[in-house]
């Protein structure tokens, strides 16, 4: 285990680095600008960040393309871990000098200091160091919520996972195996990757840039399907999809990272087979129920604790190289957590 130092906040009104953009475009639109110190509200927890990580949404933020995001300029970021600091009035949260990590949807992460509800930030389990915490919470929670929430996982069910080798895909292998699924079906993008997929806890893993894998699954499986397929990349992947889930399956979808929709969301198909497809962003229920994330998190730090699962990290880069981080996850060359670690002065 790792640990960032404690050190006293810098009073709220000073500036910190924030890494933030003021027009939308590649990683070259990136710039560390000094911003004010954020003052914890009501309810809020004051962290000195130690580490963020990477992910397709603040991609697809920096280029403009995620529905609801604020105008620029703003820091960006969702995924970090850090020390508390301090806490605002009324906060019932850990104690200054505690290891936290979480999500924070509205954003703000990628900063020397953040100030976020002390609900979305949970205590760092001793057998993650600061590299696996800053990137855990998203892809994990949203893992579990997908598999027993919304995907009702029975044990020995077989799972179709989708680009198994990314943060949230071999989340999802690692928990699958964890929850006593059956066989783990799963799709990576190059022969490294499905490898890698392999090594998390995939039993049959196909290459689907040369590889029919809904014909695969449907072989796999004597032309049933399998009961559950997880599916983050949309486009031609979930259309495909609707062709592996079983009669009375579920299909879970929670992203996009190809940034493509359904082109033929075909409902004659949910109908006859009885199929189920459901959706949800983690951000989303942060914000408005976070009563459905509480559970998640309860078995995720225990999976965690156990040493059941253990997130991946493909790549750790100094905050001068961030603007990197981002163009090597946008090159699709991560395999799990792409994250940023704070220097400090």
């Amino acid at each position: 285990m790792s640990a960032v130092a404690l050190q006293v906040p810098r009073p709220v009104g000073s500036t910190m680095r924030g890494l933030r953009f003021a027009r939308y475009g590649g990683p070259e639109v990136l710039r560390w600008d000094e911003v004010p110190v954020p003052a914890p509200g009501p309810g809020e927890l004051l962290i000195r960040v130690g580490a963020f990580a990477v992910n397709w949404a603040d991609l697809l933020e920096r280029a403009g393309r995620y529905p609801g995001a604020p105008e620029p300029p703003y820091v960006t970021g969702h995924d970090a871990m850090g020390v508390v600091v301090g806490a605002g009035p009324g906060t019932d949260g850990p104690p200054p000098g505690t290891r936290v990590f979480g999500v924070i949807p509205r954003g703000g992460a990628a900063a020397e200091y953040l100030a976020a509800p002390a609900e979305q930030l949970h205590p760092v389990p001793d057998a993650l160091d600061d590299e696996q915490a800053a990137g855990a919470a998203g892809p994990y929670l949203t893992a579990d919520a997908a598999i027993v929430t919304m995907g009702r996982l029975e044990k020995g069910e077989d799972v179709l996972v989708h680009a198994a080798a990314g943060a949230y895909g071999s989340a999802c292998v690692q928990l699958c195996r964890t929850y006593g699924a059956g066989r783990i079906i799963a799709t990576a993008g190059s022969d490294e990757k499905a490898a890698r997929a392999r090594e998390f806890g995939a039993d049959l893993v196909m290459n689907y840039t040369r590889t029919d894998f809904a014909a695969a699954v449907r072989d796999a499986t004597g032309g049933r399907g399998v009961p559950l397929v997880l599916e983050s990349v949309g486009g031609d992947v979930l259309d495909r999809s609707l062709d592996c889930v079983a009669p009375g399956g579920r299909l879970v979808s929670v992203g996009a990272s190809s940034g493509r929709g359904s082109s033929r969301l075909r409902l004659h198909t949910l109908f006859e087979l009885g199929i189920s497809v459901s959706g949800f962003t983690l951000g989303t229920w942060l914000r408005e129920r976070p009563e459905l994330v509480r559970p998640s998190v309860d078995r995720v730090l225990d999976a965690f604790a156990r040493r059941g699962v253990a997130p991946v990290v493909s790549r750790v880069f100094p905050a001068a190289e961030a603007a990197g981080a981002h163009a090597y996850l946008a090159d699709r060359r991560s395999v799990g957590r792409t994250v940023v670690t704070l220097d400090r002065p």
